[in-house]
């Protein structure tokens, strides 16, 4: 059985994980609220579980700092130790320990006990500090939920004759050696099965640091009479209790019974409880995802060939556009997950980051239950890493600075997501110095990004558009955190491959809001097919707010470029064939024209020749050496097997914008 645990590795690492983030957010609101009960109770047991996990799995490296730890919670759990600024680095600086150790465990070897010399002893003097005084309970009560990880060790070793027991052995009143006996009972457990948790732990064990009973949750194919028999078995054992285990999670465990008829039997609640949630690798859902979008393509496909055929051959259709539009929502559905995933590691980083630069900032998250796709979730952590420290780093100003600008002297930066409509925009705002704009072109005319003559006639919209140009900072000197020249432009490329854009507002002394706004999904898209000449193109139809039929007299010039009058509205003019270098069908004077209004970073009609109409499309990357190319997003293959591409707003729009600049400079 010991070679069995190899297995769950995996299991292992996805638990620790998720218990390190409790560790961190627990220490967050423990350095604010010292005596909060409940944030001390969370990151005791976070550590604690964490140590039970790798000591059944054999990691000692892991086991011995986490044991460290669990000590020194321990006695601020009993009151013996305050959260004081010196123990709360300590505390970080060992939860960052224990997660770099866990990253090189899981991917390769775990490293020896010694290569902790840097944070054991520093553990093990605040350990020892101040003992814990006669009488006061140390010993946690015993618990009757098991963790994910042991419910998934039991529930995949039940095929195999294993069953789970917890075991309390209560020892004799007038017992000596208590360590002695307790080794003794788990001597006689070799051979019959497996320990995967010991109440208090092991460590506990061999110090006598428990009463007159402990508790071990036993893996075994003993009967309970069997086990019983032999465990009576060990000089001062006075009685055993072995109460078989109820397969379910802590989480589980504390929600009541929906309905009576989940009572009806033991197998059949115990089969219910255990199928709660299943972990998925993400390749399989991209495998699965992908052949629902080359269902969606061959349905496509047959509607198109079978068109005006029998009614039999229609209902047919529909009955299979039904289950390929629920299969494509049900597989759509278990890729979205929620931002609380990306979202819960910055309260530390923002924390880290305000201390070492000298602010004090208050970080408020917000709609961290909204939800993405994963491939969208995987790639938006680096952007709005950036952000956040720019926005503490040029944005928050010293405590000093803002009170003589008559503010508080902590600032406040907002982390927040929604949906609207098709998108989710998250944003990141702060109550900082804003963006002084005349700086901002200092830097760029410094820079030779632009003339000082280009620079009068910028509007603030196209001032703010200079910070995405490679290369710009206003960062007075090089830190770890700004001025290396890595900066926006690295967050804009970012987000536009992810299909979505990037705005920003500010108010000089009040503030910068960045908006970002993401497509829910990549995967399969609504797209209006346009034609430019003889090719075809799809546009995405979020992105499309309005079609137009006008005339060429209803074209206007101003500074040099087509636009139309919309509602009282000035739409500049994109012709799109001309753009993408293909051919253009001509027009009459007083032809009509379709213009397909858009909306990206900014407004525009693309001028197009004509419209195919509306379909539904899956999105195909064009690989790596194509990945790049502007305005275009990927490709897709429509029905009758032709490959059209899928063409970016706000690419598109970005090339006319340079083109036109371009003819501004030449002429």
């Amino acid at each position: 059985m010991a070679n069995d645990f190899a297995r769950y590795r995996e299991v292992f690492f996805a638990e620790a994980e998720e218990h390190l983030q409790e560790l961190n957010e627990g220490l967050l609101t423990l350095e604010k609220d010292p005596t909060a009960q409940d944030a001390i109770n969370t990151v005791f047991r976070a550590a604690h579980t964490i140590k039970g996990m790798a000591a059944t799995m054999g990691f000692q490296t892991i086991t011995a700092l986490t044991h460290r730890l669990e000590d020194v919670l321990d006695r601020v759990r009993s009151g013996v130790l305050t959260v004081t600024p010196e123990l709360s680095d300590l505390l970080f600086r060992a939860v960052d320990r224990l997660e770099e150790v866990l990253s090189v465990t899981q991917a390769s070897d775990e490293p020896p006990v010694a290569s902790l010399e840097d944070i054991l002893p520093e553990l093990s003097r605040w350990a020892e500090m101040n003992k814990v005084p006669e009488g006061i309970q140390t010993v946690e009560p015993f618990a009757t939920d098991l963790s994910a990880f042991e419910a998934r060790v039991i529930q995949e070793a039940e095929p195999q004759g294993f069953s789970a027991f917890f075991v309390t052995i209560y020892l004799a009143p007038d017992c000596v050696m208590k360590s002695v006996r307790a080794f003794l009972v788990f001597k006689k457990l070799e051979g019959k099965g497996e320990v995967l948790r010991a109440e208090p732990p092991v460590e506990d064990l061999e110090e006598e640091k428990f009463g007159d009973s402990f508790r071990l949750l036993v893996l075994t194919r003993e009967t309970p009479d069997a086990l019983e028999a032999l465990l009576n078995g060990v000089s001062d054992v006075a009685r055993v209790e072995i109460r078989p285990v109820a397969l379910k999670t802590s989480a589980e465990a504390r929600t009541p019974d929906a309905m009576p008829s989940r009572r009806a039997n033991g197998k059949e609640k115990q089969r219910h409880l255990s199928t709660q949630t299943v972990r998925i690798d993400i390749q399989r859902l991209d495998s699965l995802m992908n052949l629902v979008g080359e269902l969606v393509i061959t349905k496509t496909r047959l509607e198109q060939l079978l068109s005006g055929s029998s009614s039999e051959v229609e209902e047919t259709l529909k009955a299979l556009t039904r289950v390929a539009g629920g299969l494509q929502d049900a597989v759509m559905k278990a890729r979205m997950v929620p931002l609380a995933q990306v979202f819960s590691r910055f309260p530390r980083m923002v924390r880290d980051l305000a201390r070492e630069l000298g602010r004090q900032v208050e970080f408020v998250i917000e709609g961290e239950d909204t939800e993405l796709d994963r491939s969208v979730i995987d790639e938006i952590g680096d952007p709005l890493v950036h952000l956040l420290r720019n926005a503490v780093d040029h944005g928050i100003e010293p405590p000093a600075v803002r009170e003589r600008r008559g503010k508080e002297a902590t600032g406040h930066v907002r982390l927040s997501a929604c949906y609207e409509g098709n998108h989710v925009l998250i944003a990141v705002e702060d109550d900082g110095e804003g963006i002084d704009c005349q700086a901002v072109l200092a830097k760029a005319e410094e820079r030779g990004l632009i003339t000082a003559q280009e620079a009068k006639a910028l509007s603030e919209k196209e001032i703010y558009r200079l910070l995405f140009m490679p290369g710009f900072s206003t960062a007075a000197r090089i830190t770890d955190v700004s001025g290396r020249g890595v900066g926006l432009d690295v967050v804009q490329s970012k987000i536009e491959s992810l299909g979505g854009s990037i705005e920003v507002t500010s108010r000089p002394g009040q503030g910068t809001r960045f908006a970002i706004r993401l497509p829910l999904t990549l995967a399969i898209i609504q797209a209006l097919l346009i034609k430019c000449g003889n090719e075809t193109y799809a546009l995405p139809l979020e992105n499309v707010e309005e079609i137009q039929v006008a005339s060429t007299s209803d074209l206007k010039k101003v500074r040099g470029r087509d636009v139309l009058l919309l509602r009282g509205e000035v739409v500049p003019l994109v012709n799109l064939g001309t753009l993408l270098g293909g051919e253009t069908a001509e027009r009459d004077e007083g032809g009509e024209i379709p213009v397909v209004v858009v909306r990206g970073a900014e407004r525009a009609g693309l001028v197009v020749d004509g419209l195919v109409g509306q379909r539904e499309i899956v999105i195909k990357s064009l690989g790596r050496f194509l990945a790049n190319v502007p305005g275009i997003a990927g490709a897709t293959i429509l029905g009758d097997g032709r490959v059209v591409l899928i063409l970016d707003t706000d690419g598109v729009l970005g090339l006319a914008e340079n083109q036109m600049d371009r003819r501004r400079i030449a002429s």
